[in-house]
Parts: C-alpha cells; sequence; structure tokens
C-alpha cells in the first residue's frame, strides 16, 4: 500500500485505555512501521486511524464477492488480449499475402515487357492475381466485421464489469460506514483517519483489526442484504 502522510500526534491528545498501566503502553518512534498488524488493545482519544485497503482485503466480503470480480475481470482481460492478438496475427498474414501479391504482379509485368511469357499466359496468370486479390479483399474485409463486432461486444461486458466494480465500492463502503458508526457510537474518536495520510503513528491508534472484525460481523449477519 502507498503510503503518505499526516502529524505525529501528541500524546496530550490522547488516552490509552488498553488492559493494564499507562506505563507499560510505549509510544512508537519515528521509525516504527506502519504495517498494519494486530493489535492486543486499541488506544482511545481524539485521533486514530485504518487501513481501509487492508481492511477490504482481509474482509470476508471480499472473500466472498471482490475475489470473483477480481477473478472475472482477469478472464476478460485475458479474453482481451487474446482477441487483439489473433486480429493483429491475421492482419498480417493478410498484408503478408497482400505484399506477395503486388511482388508477383510487378514480375509478371517484368516479364511480359521483356518478353519473356506470352500474352496469353500473362493474361491468363493476371486473372490468378485478380483472384487473388478478390479474396485477399474480402477477407480482410471480414475481419474488419469481426473486429468492429466482438470489438464492441468486448466494450460492453468492459463496461458492465466497470458498473459491478463501482457497485463492489459502494456496497464495501457502505459496510465500512456502518462498522465505523457502531464502533464509534459513543464518539470515543474525534476523528477516524484513512492510513493513506498517516506518516508516523503510536501503532496503537491503528484500529484497522478493530474494524474488519465489526465488517466481517455485519456482513455474516446479513447488514448488505
Amino acid at each position: 500500500m502507498k503510503k503518505s502522510v499526516l502529524f505525529t500526534l501528541a500524546a496530550a491528545a490522547m488516552m490509552v485505555s488498553c488492559g493494564g498501566s499507562g506505563a507499560d503502553n510505549k509510544p512508537a518512534t519515528a521509525s516504527d512501521s506502519l504495517e498494519v498488524r494486530t493489535v492486543e488493545c486499541v488506544a482511545s482519544g481524539d485521533v486514530v486511524y485504518l487501513d481501509l485497503d487492508y481492511v477490504m482485503m482481509s474482509s470476508k466480503f471480499y472473500a466472498a464477492e471482490g475475489k470473483a470480480l477480481e477473478a472475472k475481470m482477469e478472464a476478460f482481460q485475458q479474453k482481451a488480449a487474446t482477441a487483439q492478438q489473433g486480429w493483429a496475427s491475421q492482419e498480417q498474414a493478410l498484408a503478408n499475402e497482400y505484399s506477395k501479391l503486388q511482388s508477383d504482379a510487378a514480375k509478371l509485368e517484368s516479364d511480359y515487357s521483356r518478353g519473356l511469357i506470352t500474352t496469353l499466359n500473362a493474361q491468363q496468370k493476371q486473372e490468378e492475381l485478380q483472384t487473388k486479390g478478390n479474396s485477399i479483399q474480402s477477407r480482410m474485409t471480414a475481419l474488419q466485421n469481426t473486429v468492429q463486432t466482438e470489438g464492441a461486444s468486448l466494450q460492453a461486458e468492459e463496461q458492465a464489469l466497470a458498473e459491478e466494480q463501482v457497485v463492489l465500492m459502494n456496497r464495501f463502503q457502505t459496510i465500512t460506514r456502518q462498522a465505523l458508526d457502531d464502533i464509534n457510537a459513543d464518539k470515543r474518536y474525534k476523528m477516524i483517519v484513512n492510513a493513506v495520510s498517516v506518516i508516523d503513528a503510536d501503532p496503537t491508534l491503528n484500529i484497522s483489526d478493530l474494524i474488519l472484525r465489526k465488517v466481517d460481523e455485519l456482513y455474516e449477519a446479513g447488514a448488505l442484504e
């Protein structure tokens, strides 16, 4: 997760409510890592933080809904890439055929102008080249139609997946908002900050696991149904 930041929390702005005396709660230094980890107690005070990415990726909500959508999106990307590679391969093959046709036509004209082939043979070869040219043109038109039709279908599928992703995020935000409201119903926290805005903080101010447990509880209870 990309980390950016906030301010260093002043000790006077919070009171630690963990088991044992306050002397047992050693504050983090500037070198402490912001990696999310489970803590046995969570500080209470004016400001705490949580890692929303961690909460989502670790949640039962994501395991049930997020991974399924992620798999669909990966399958679509592979499908789209395969289709594009196939179109490009066919187009290149037709381009090679057309290039050879042009070379054969140039050679025929050269041979005829130098008297190396009879008029009758030249006419026959010209007709053969014309037939090949028509075939190439017909297949190129068919390929263009395929690209247009299948491309439109892929675009519609991509848009549908994008909409599913928006709905997924809206559902996650809804259940997370409910979890936050429930956890902070007593207004013990004056501010809850996203971890992407934190540069340095006491790890006991990290309420990610607390929110994660609440999100899982709400999800299993059917809060989104």
